[in-house]
């Protein structure tokens, strides 16, 4: 009995422990680690699924899609993307170029990781990429996914939509004329930017050679930078506007102050600076036409070491212009305490001094504009899928760097650089273009060599009142050509295209060159053949002064004391006793004053123009070619820098 109950205990022990140990197992399952578990029923059940937001687009300033992303992956033939198959016949893509290899390195490219990569794409990524979505799905026995009606979810958001400034049809045009003009010289390479020097908006930025963003691990990493803002050199004689800009905005030289070109050398410290050609006496307007370096040489002896080196900063140069690129250099200014003896003569004449494209372009766009330094535009507003605007672009001045009316001065004689100068192959018939020649021989070891250079022009049209400014630089031409002949071509076939193209705005703005027609007066001077002197910026008696020495029958038209235009330009070759008009200023005593409308019907467009501002008054072209009607009409007082309109046509 005694046995029996022992057996009984033991086994009733038994059971309560195990009851024990079971109830707080599941107190344990079910309370303490309830959350837990939760959570692996939850992993075992249920997924949860990425929804991956789909990449904005990029677009042109006209809406032209310049890269844009795919759902899904697609397999296309190398063939389609412009490249090499090497083996290879499909390439699989999911971010889109439909250019190619046109703006190549200024959009940039996205990885493997859907993260940008260089350019636009870079450093518009937050923007660009959207956030990812997500959704759960309930699995069941068999490991079927499915929706399940109250499980949470989040939609993604996709991507901004980046609208830039640069124009698709300029961009081809400056990409096809680049690639030509390196294959053609035999360049190592070339660079190019057009842009609105009033606004900052970049039009076109151009790299030779470019590459194809589709397929970019095909391309050295060097291939896929953005040489016009990261590549630095020295800019060489386009550098002579800021020396010129210096001396004419501290009043230490005019446009018709003598100076002596040595016979085109210069000595400084032992070291010899030389001409192309050996020039005597040469005026300031002369001296920036025929690219003396000898003359700026003497010319930044007057200016000094303080002098020189603000300007220089205030044009911006050692520090980065602010564009919204990655990859800028500042390139190089060194602080005055580190000069040489020589370092101001030669960095007027663009040595010692480094700078990007994009840096050596904007003191150009100051003069163009009136004075003012601004901060290059890349993109014009960022929008979303219901092109409701979530940033934009705004217009950024940085500081002014010269008067308006150094600038207007700076202008003529920028003209005269393309007109009688080394800037000749710039040239566009009915079309006045200002600019300025550079050639840079490239250092090496301790010298400058003598085969390796940087060839640049960069310029504006009209050059009167610019309304587009183009910058190029061609980078080791084979033969070593100089500016005037690798880089003014390449703005002359740029604008040219630029201008004529059916679907830009910029047809409007041609203003073509019209000898004037002049009546002859004495039968006896008919054969003679005049050069018609330079007389834009000289006072109104010495204009006079000059024009009687030169046998020239003059016409003042105004009543200030300084001529602002002259028609026809300086360097025309006059047959008989023809007249040069001569448009003078507006007098301060006037300028509150009601202003008698000129008459400007059956004139060129660019003589009215001139006539229309040199009155006070502001033009308003409407067509191109000779002007056939006008409102107000001539002879009406209006108030001054009222807006008087041409109505214009090529044909009658």
């Amino acid at each position: 009995m005694n046995q029996f109950r022992m057996r009984l205990f033991f086994i009733s022990a038994l059971l309560s422990i195990g009851g024990v140990f079971i109830v707080s197992r599941l107190f344990s399952i079910q309370i303490l680690e309830s959350k837990r578990y939760v959570e692996r029923s939850r992993d075992q059940t249920q997924q949860r699924r990425i929804l991956p937001a789909q990449r904005g687009s990029i677009l042109d300033r006209k809406g032209v899609v310049l890269a844009s992303s795919m759902e899904h992956s697609i397999s296309v033939n190398s063939e389609v993307l412009g490249i090499d198959a090497s083996g290879k016949k499909q390439t699989k893509i999911n971010r889109v170029y439909p250019l190619g290899d046109i703006a190549g390195p200024l959009l940039g490219y996205v990885g493997t990781d859907g993260y940008g990569l260089g350019g636009v794409e870079f450093v518009f990524d937050n923007y660009l990429r959207g956030e990812d979505g997500w959704i759960i799905l309930q699995k069941d026995g068999r490991n079927k996914k499915y929706r399940k009606i109250g499980l949470p979810s989040k939609d993604p958001r996709n991507g901004y939509n980046i609208i830039l400034t640069i124009d698709s049809d300029i961009q081809k045009i400056v990409q096809t004329v680049l690639s030509q003009t390196v294959e053609a010289l035999k360049a190592k390479s070339g660079v190019c930017i057009v842009m609105e020097p009033h606004s900052g908006k970049v039009l076109a930025m151009a790299n030779e050679p470019s590459f194809n963003p589709n397929v970019p691990l095909n391309y050295p990493l060097a291939q896929r930078q953005n040489r016009c803002i990261s590549a630095i050199f020295e800019p060489g004689s386009t550098f002579k506007l800021i020396t010129a800009s210096s001396a004419l905005q501290e009043n230490i030289m005019k446009e018709c102050d003598i100076i002596f070109g040595g016979n085109g050398i210069f000595e400084v410290y032992n070291q010899v600076i030389r001409d192309h050609e050996p020039y005597g006496y040469l005026t300031f307007v002369d001296a920036m036409a025929k690219s003396s370096n000898v003359c700026f040489a003497k010319i930044a002896n007057e200016v000094g070491n303080d002098r020189l080196y603000k300007y220089t900063r205030d044009f911006g140069f050692g520090t980065k212009t602010g564009i919204d690129l990655p990859g800028e250099e500042c390139g190089i200014v060194h602080p005055v305490r580190s000069w040489s003896g020589r370092t101001r003569v030669t960095m007027a004449i663009g040595q010692e001094v480094s700078s990007t494209l994009q840096q050596i372009v904007l003191p150009f766009a100051a003069v163009a504009n009136g004075g003012i330094l601004l901060t290059p535009r890349i993109f014009e507003r960022i929008e979303d899928s219901r092109e409701a605007v979530i940033d934009s672009a705004e217009y950024k001045p940085v500081r002014r760097v010269i008067s308006e009316d150094v600038a207007a001065r700076l202008r003529v004689m920028l003209q005269k650089v393309v007109d009688s100068g080394t800037g000749k192959k710039a040239a566009i018939e009915g079309v006045s273009v200002a600019g300025k020649t550079g050639t840079a021989q490239k250092p090496d070891s301790g010298s400058y060599s003598k085969t390796r250079s940087w060839s640049s022009f960069i310029g504006f049209v009209p050059a009167e009142s610019p309304v587009l400014l183009c910058g190029v630089m061609i980078d080791e031409p084979a033969r070593g050509e100089m500016g005037g002949v690798a880089a003014a071509p390449v703005f002359r076939k740029i604008m040219s295209q630029i201008i004529s193209h059916p679907e830009l705005e910029f047809a409007e703005k041609i203003l073509k060159n019209n000898k004037a027609d002049v009546p002859k007066e004495k039968k006896e001077m008919e054969s003679r053949e005049i050069v018609v002197p330079q007389l834009c910026g000289v006072p109104r008696s010495s204009a006079q002064m000059l024009a009687d020495s030169s046998g020239i029958t003059c016409r003042m038209s105004g009543e200030g004391e300084k001529v602002t235009y002259q028609i026809p330009s300086a360097g025309t070759i006059l047959k008989g006793n023809q007249e040069v008009v001569l448009y003078l200023d507006m007098p301060e005593s006037r300028t509150g004053v009601a202003v008698e409308v000129p008459s400007c019907v059956g004139k060129d467009l660019r003589d009215a123009i001139n006539m229309i501002n040199i009155s006070g008054l502001k033009p308003f072209a409407v067509g191109a070619g000779m002007v056939r009607k006008q409102s107000p009409a001539k002879g009406v007082s209006v108030k001054p820098a009222d807006v008087c309109t041409l109505f214009c046509s090529f044909e009658g």
